[in-house]
């Protein structure tokens, strides 16, 4: 691609939306339009998206190329270059040229080549390493919220996360203003990429905090703030540092035009923050942007948005832990919080940056105290007094609980398991940490299990109803997962889980039972914590038997050992072989024969299907029955051996998932 007439340096620590927006002005075209000319976004028309700021390397997507050097007539002087990467050789014709070709899509200097980073290096004349410098990924490793975002690794779903700002939320009016440098005077100090973060609350060079606002009253839409790089990215001729959001509407005016207002002439808030924030500041900077790659720089950055969350849905309490001057702020930020509604809005880094970093500080405080358990347990019985609190805030430790410290896992788990997300199920107040882990459970509870802890209830005479639904609450309890979701997990159709809970819910009330459940499901918690070291991971079992079945070469090697029968031999079809995989399938996973797969039945016609259905549970009672005949004795100790074999090479890693799935004939 050639390149375009005129680059710009990149300023130390820019973002891209600020580079995008000195180089625009300077080119005299909309960010919009040099997103396209440069390869950043597709030719259609569409706006600058906010994950740009992530990574710009987005394949796939066809591009505007603007052909900047077609002939024309050679202008001389010399070439400068202090922070500018120019070719100013006809650079007038070339600017009218490319505000003709964004109105006539027919002109011929249109291309659509695929998109690659490349396309946007060779058009401003960066190196690779100059354009990653511009987003976030640089940072991927040390800070949670990036890598979630970033472009998906392994399978893994991009999730959109509240604590990378969008748009331009928080600026540094002395920043914005340059170093008085010839560059910086006419276009603008940087945009700094840090901004993007909602860790980032104050401008330590300054000594000041981040504005968040328009001094103009210049009014973010929430569509602009939420999907944009660059707010009004449409519009030409305005400074890199001018406000583009628009003024409050007024009845004379309809259609309302960019603020216009010069941020880098802002004054600078009134409260300044003290010593210990500007020293927190520095902290989080530099764990940030730490070259060694530290599990604990992430777990630490989880742990204070966590901690962060909890501050702002149980305020005021926790306002004793906040500095009393800026506490009135936090106030006004955690009012805003509770009158917008929902949850999630509290997963989400504080908008105003004075109640950013008073919460941070906070945040950090908590994590410095040895009893972290009981600062969680006094926030929960004093200010999470409802159950939509102590629900949202266990969903918010769901979302961070792989990312954060061990620490905090083990004094917020017994907080958490206080939440059942059943309405009328909720879960007994555990004394101690979960130990055992949603993978533990079996989709059916081990029989001595349900032995020691429901075996004196009397309850249904089905004793496969308690042990569907206890498993189902046993996930609960350590995921806080809503009963299909458990269901799901463990395999178990979530329509009978849900018919399982209701039944089972109703004969404990005509028991009067509850309690002795409750008290049933929280001994048999607290065993498996006991010894959570020695558990199965039965999930991981389930992975590895998922359409599972007797390979025919196996099945004939298992029932070639069984003792001929005088008279007529019973059949060894397939069919047979599908009810044997059943069986072995239940013994590995501690799961239902109701809910083992059954490939070699789905293989068949629909008729024979219907047979095999049919028939299906005849063979099962064979096979599991106290006193079964002398062929389905033989059988069942062969398929039992085989099934602790297989488990064992499950264990051992001798089996893998692809290895398990054999195939049907």
């Amino acid at each position: 691609m050639p390149p375009l007439p005129r680059s710009l340096d990149p300023l130390p620590d820019e973002s891209l939306p600020g580079y995008l927006l000195r180089l625009s002005y300077r080119l005299g075209l909309t960010p919009a339009e040099l997103g396209r000319t440069s390869g950043l976004v597709s030719t259609n028309g569409g706006h600058l998206p906010r994950r740009l700021v992530l990574d710009p390397y987005f394949a796939g997507h066809p591009i505007v190329k603007i052909n900047w050097s077609r002939p024309i007539a050679a202008q001389s002087g010399p070439q400068r270059r202090s922070q500018c990467r120019s070719d100013p050789v006809g650079f007038g014709r070339r600017r009218a040229a490319a505000a003709n070709l964004f109105s006539d899509p027919r002109s011929p200097g249109l291309e659509l080549p695929g998109l690659s980073l490349n396309e946007f290096t060779q058009a401003t004349r960066l190196s690779r390493e100059e354009a990653r410098s511009l987003t976030l990924s640089t940072w991927r490793r040390n800070y949670p919220p990036i890598q979630r975002w970033l472009p998906p690794l392994h399978g893994q779903v991009p999730q959109i996360d509240k604590w990378i700002l969008g748009g331009l939320d928080r600026y540094c009016p002395q920043c914005l203003a340059g170093d008085d440098s010839p560059i910086q005077r006419e276009y603008g100090g940087p945009w700094k990429k840090e901004w993007h973060l909602g860790i980032v609350f104050a401008c330590p060079q300054h000594e000041c905090f981040l504005r968040h606002h328009c001094p103009q009253g210049g009014q973010p839409p929430d569509y602009d703030r939420a999907s944009r790089l660059i707010p009004f990215d449409g519009f030409r001729g305005l400074h890199p540092t001018a406000c583009r959001y628009p003024l409050p509407p007024t009845a004379r005016r309809l259609r309302r035009p960019p603020c216009r207002a010069r941020l880098d002439q802002a004054p600078l808030p009134a409260l300044r923050p003290g010593p210990r924030l500007l020293a927190l500041q520095h902290h989080l900077l530099s764990l940030l942007k730490t070259q060694d790659v530290n599990h604990e720089v992430r777990e630490y950055f989880s742990d204070l948005h966590l901690l962060t969350a909890l501050i702002t849905i149980s305020w005021p309490h926790g306002s004793r832990r906040v500095d009393s001057i800026f506490a009135a702020v936090v106030g006004i930020e955690a009012d805003a919080r509770r009158t917008f509604g929902g949850i999630r809005v509290h997963d989400t880094s504080p908008i105003d940056p004075i109640a950013c970093g008073a919460v941070l500080d906070a945040a950090h405080s908590l994590l410095q105290i040895d009893s972290l358990r009981d600062v969680l347990a006094e926030f929960f019985d004093s200010a999470l007094t409802g159950t939509p609190a102590r629900a949202g805030w266990a969903q918010i430790f769901t979302k961070y609980e792989k990312s954060c410290s061990q620490r905090l896992r083990t004094a917020a788990a017994p907080l958490i398991r206080t939440y059942s997300p059943s309405p009328g199920w909720a879960a007994p107040r555990s004394t101690r940490a979960a130990g055992y882990r949603a993978e533990n459970i079996p989709a059916h509870l081990e029989p001595d299990w349900y032995a020691r802890h429901f075996q004196k209830l009397d309850g249904p005479t089905d004793h496969k109803i308690l042990r569907r639904i206890a498993a189902v609450q046993l996930v609960q309890w350590t995921t806080q997962a809503s009963i299909p979701e458990a269901a799901r997990y463990l395999g178990v159709e979530a329509e009978k889980a849900l018919y399982t809970e209701d039944n089972t819910h109703i004969w404990l009330n005509s028991t009067h039972e509850v309690q002795e459940f409750r008290i049933a499901l929280s001994g048999l918690a607290t065993e498996l914590s006991d010894r959570a070291d020695g558990l199965i991971d039965y999930q991981y079992r389930r992975e590895a038997l998922r359409d599972w079945c007797l390979d025919p070469s196996t099945w004939q090697e298992l029932t070639g050992r069984l003792e001929p029968l005088r008279g007529k031999q019973p059949a060894l079809d397939d069919r047979k072989r599908q009810d044997a995989s059943v069986f072995i399938w239940v013994h590995v996973t501690r799961g239902e024969h109701l809910f083992a797969p059954h490939p070699i039945e789905a293989e068949q016609p629909l008729d024979i299907q219907q047979d095999w259905a049919r028939r299906r549970n005849t063979t099962w009672f064979q096979l599991t029955r106290p006193d079964p005949m002398h062929h389905y004795a033989d059988l069942r100790k062969a398929l039992t051996d085989y099934a602790h074999q297989l488990a064992a090479d499950i264990e051992a890693g001798a089996v893998s998932t692809r290895k398990a799935r054999t195939d049907v004939t």
